[in-house]
């Protein structure tokens, strides 16, 4: 049984299986973990690209901001217009308030007493700080002068600027067109300052006094006022997580940090991280040679103990020499990363181990099959074939062989069939031919008999006798030589027809071996094949399985990207809304101001009783300003969010095209890879069952040659016997032409 070649058939197979399943077993566990890693760094990579998108996004919405204020600082027409207005409400409220109370005591008080009251009043005011206001008349002469009292009386026709622009004559030719105000602009030297510097004012004509009441401010001003402006909506902006922008230059100094003040203004060279990094150096490094960059560091997080890995993107800002920055902390992505590897590996072994059970339940299903089909067609087939040829080699030529052959099996039973038929058939003659040659050697020996009963009975017919029996004997003998003779032929025929036999087998048997090898060699480029087709479906799956993925997480931004348009939306109706709300709120300021100044000519008036009351009404005049360089501030804000809401709202459309087209594509990429995966499993199966018969193929054609084997010795033996049948039959002849010679002697004789 061990030696059986069914036995050893099934159990190479067998273990080809379980060594098979073994090495795959550990292949795609290996290959699954060196997926899951790639997975893990991809994710990783992804979520640093969406933490740096993210940091652009915020960091160029700072960038978009102060290159607005910079816009609005390099336009000198816009910023001459825009202060001019400032500079015209504060004009406008003076004015009013001076009017009024000129109307409210003309001819209660004296007009000198009226008018120096007045004047006292204007000399007062101060707003932003120290900036005043004067009178001057149509003259031009001034009227008061609160910070140069020794101008005061004298004719200014001639006061010119560095320019020679006759500043006081052109304010005058305003106040004396049919508005009664307007802006007039000159070069004029800051105090402690040497350099003349572009100054923009504001005058409006008063005509009940014929003065001229005017206030101004430096235009350099006001772009340091944009500076600041645009720094602090800088470092109002924050994230949902409260977290910030700040804006350093590139010696590295800190120009504002919105939540340690007290870093503004300090060289940052030598600040490093826990670590030695010196992170600011690196940051104006990475803004001075590319304009912007990432720099990674560790920073501590606020409420926690230790230090975390940090992302930061700055972006410089040529014009004012910023480094716009801002920060992520990184450690959450970590901990995302590692929770999804831990959960992807533990899929991965539910899914190997499922596999293992599975695999080792085909292997088993398998042998079964196997052995239940190599017994009923081969190994019963075979066992029949050399029982057979056993009764055959021990000279039952009349054996026959039953059962269920097919193929080759089939074809070889055929063969040796007929080869027994043929070998029974020559045998058949041979046999006919001896017994033909054992009854002439009877008959010659019954006639021998026969003679020398004669020669006994007749002497003296000795002669006759011995002549008569000679030509009997003689005859018979010429017949036992022809027979002999033809035996001789018909047995040399018999062992040429077996020698042609045993080449013929021989040749069969080299062809054999030769069909075996190639056999072999289909059988191993099939397995070949059926692995490489398995590699192509497994990578086609993973290619369908992450299109899958793509898929899904481009519906995803789909949505997200449609939330974001309607949020948007909202978000510029609100901005409107805010908008409405800040022109009333504007509205009310104004009247608060003239209230605050009116307030004020009742506090002067009152003399020391009212200084109290003055005091609180200059502080309201005070809150009224900032209300509405507030509202103005607000109304900036919302100008710019506004926009930016309307360019998001567009980019939000292009992306939700851009992400439709995306979803589409990677539709047809998952139809493809489907098609692909369906294709591979049927090649896959073809190369496989190709590879089993092949197996199944080779495994026969070594059977077959075991036998055709025995077959070429068992003709060997037939071609020795009948060799030695040829001799008995040549040394028969041998003896029938010896007797021919003594019959020969004995008619010689008697003749």
């Amino acid at each position: 049984m061990r030696n059986s070649i069914v036995v050893k058939m099934i159990g190479a197979v067998a273990l080809a299986l379980v060594l098979e399943g073994i090495f795959f077993y550990f292949y795609l566990s290996f290959d699954f973990r060196q997926f899951s890693a790639e997975r893990a760094e991809k994710t990783k990579e992804f979520i640093y690209q969406e933490e740096q998108y993210s940091l652009r996004d915020v960091v160029q919405m700072a960038y978009t901001m102060a290159e607005k204020f910079h816009e609005q600082s390099l336009d000198v027409e816009s910023l001459k217009m825009q202060k001019a207005q400032q500079l015209k409400m504060i004009v406008d409220s003076t004015s009013s308030l001076v009017t009024n109370h000129y109307k409210e005591m003309k001819g209660v008080i004296p007009a000198a007493d009226l008018k120096a009251e007045l004047k006292a009043l204007v000399s007062r005011i101060r707003y932003e700080g120290d900036n005043y206001l004067w009178i001057n008349d149509t003259g031009p002469k001034m009227v008061m002068h609160p910070i140069k009292p020794a101008l005061d009386g004298k004719d200014l026709s001639d006061f010119k600027d560095p320019n020679g622009k006759r500043l006081f004559v052109e304010m005058a030719k305003v106040a004396k067109t049919d508005a009664g105000e307007g802006m007039v602009d000159y070069l004029w030297s800051k105090p402690g300052e040497s350099e003349p510097k572009l100054k923009v004012s504001y005058v409006k004509l008063i005509p009940e006094l014929g003065w001229v009441i005017g206030t101004g401010a430096w235009v350099e001003d006001i772009t340091g006022e944009l500076k600041q402006e645009a720094l602090e909506q800088i470092g109002k902006m924050r994230l949902a997580d409260g977290n910030y922008l700040w804006v350093n230059d590139v010696h590295p100094r800190m120009i504002m940090h919105p939540i340690k003040p007290a870093l503004n203004g300090q060289d940052l060279s030598d600040f490093k991280d826990p670590k030695g990094k010196r992170l600011f150096v690196e940051m104006a490094q990475q803004a001075k040679e590319k304009g912007e960059g990432f720099v990674e560091y560790v920073w501590g997080k606020p409420g926690k103990d230790g230090d975390f890995p940090k992302l930061s993107y700055v972006k410089l800002f040529k014009p004012w020499g910023w480094v716009i920055g801002m920060g992520v902390y990184m450690d959450e992505v970590e901990t995302t990363v590692q929770t999804e590897r831990e959960a992807f590996d533990k899929a991965i072994s539910s899914l190997l181990n499922n596999a293992a059970f599975f695999g080792g339940l085909f292997v088993i299903l398998c042998i079964v099959a196997m052995s239940f089909f190599m017994r009923q067609g081969l190994k019963k087939p075979l066992d029949t074939v050399v029982t057979y040829a056993g009764h055959v080699a021990q000279g039952d030529l009349d054996a026959s062989m039953s059962g269920n052959f097919k193929g080759e099996v089939l074809k070889l039973k055929d063969a040796i069939e007929a080869m027994v038929e043929s070998l029974k058939a020559k045998m058949g003659e041979a046999e006919a031919k001896s017994e033909e040659a054992a009854k002439e050697a009877e008959r010659a020996r019954v006639a021998m008999g026969e003679a020398e009963a004669a020669q006994r009975k007749a002497e003296t017919a000795k002669q006759e006798g011995m002549l008569a029996a000679a030509g009997t004997l003689d005859s018979i003998v010429a017949r036992v030589s022809t027979a002999s003779e033809e035996m001789s032929a018909q047995a040399e025929e018999i062992n040429n027809g077996t020698s042609q036999q045993k080449q013929r087998i021989s040749e069969t048997a080299t062809a054999m071996e030769e069909m075996n090898a190639t056999v072999l060699e289909v059988a191993r480029n099939a397995s070949s094949a059926a692995e490489n087709a398995e590699a192509a479906k497994s990578k086609a799956v993973e290619g369908r399985d992450v299109v899958a993925k793509s898929i899904e997480a481009i519906s995803t931004i789909h949505e997200m990207a449609m939330i974001l348009k309607d949020d948007m939306d909202q978000l510029g109706g609100q901005a409107e809304a805010i908008g409405q709300i800040m022109t009333t709120i504007t509205d009310i300021a104004d009247q608060t101001n003239l209230l605050a100044l009116n307030a004020a000519i009742e506090a002067a008036r009152a003399g020391d009783a009212g200084r109290g009351f003055a005091v609180v009404a200059d502080e309201v005049r005070k809150l009224a300003e900032k209300t509405m360089s507030a509202t103005k501030e607000v109304g900036d804000s919302i100008t710019a969010i506004q926009e930016s809401a309307r360019k998001n709202t567009d980019n939000v459309d292009k992306a939700v095209t851009a992400v439709e087209r995306a979803n589409e594509l990677a539709d047809t990429s998952g139809q493809s890879l489907e098609e692909i995966v369906g294709l591979s499993e049927g090649t896959a199966d073809q190369v496989r069952n190709i590879a089993t018969a092949s197996e199944e193929q080779s495994a026969a054609s070594e059977e077959i040659n075991r036998v055709v084997e025995e077959i070429d010795e068992l003709s060997t033996n037939i071609s020795e016997a009948m060799d030695q049948s040829y001799q008995a039959l040549n040394e028969l002849a041998g003896q029938a032409s010896e007797l021919s010679g003594l019959i020969q002697q004995i008619k010689d004789e008697n003749s």
